[in-house]
């Protein structure tokens, strides 16, 4: 935990989220809550039905067949879990739905919304770590 950036996220408050007059357990309440500060960060694996979910059906009935083996590969190999920053991933997932809604809502789907704490630390913070940061 680098506590000078913790303390200057808390003392300036970019984000506008609030932490001026906060208890410590309540400016860490604020930096842990998803989606509080409106920000995204990328995901590493999305479950292959949860990419399904996002297909569009008019899109999926207009691939070829060999373009619906792919995608049922794609989201369905190993356990089921797609590495989404995969270069060889992206670009079959392209291949397939290029040009696509289908396409565009899978590539919003990699992010998903965060926490300050997440953004800054890739963590959350506790009550103690901003009582820290308060001091140095």
């Amino acid at each position: 935990m680098d506590y000078t950036i913790l303390r200057d996220e808390i003392v300036n408050d970019p984000e506008a989220l609030g932490y001026a007059g906060k208890t410590d357990p309540e400016v860490a309440a604020l930096m842990n809550e998803i989606g509080g500060s409106g920000e995204k960060i990328d995901r590493d694996f999305i479950d292959g039905q949860e990419m399904m979910s996002v297909v569009v059906i008019g899109e999926y009935v207009a691939l070829s067949d060999v373009q619906r083996v792919g995608w049922s590969a794609i989201i369905s190999a190993g356990t089921g879990m797609v590495d989404v920053n995969n270069a060889g991933t992206i670009a079959q997932v392209t291949a397939i739905w290029v040009g696509t809604t289908t396409l565009a809502n899978l590539v919003a789907l990699r992010q998903r919304d965060a926490s300050r704490a997440e953004v800054l630390f890739g963590q959350s913070v506790s009550h103690l770590d901003v009582g820290k940061a308060r001091v140095i």
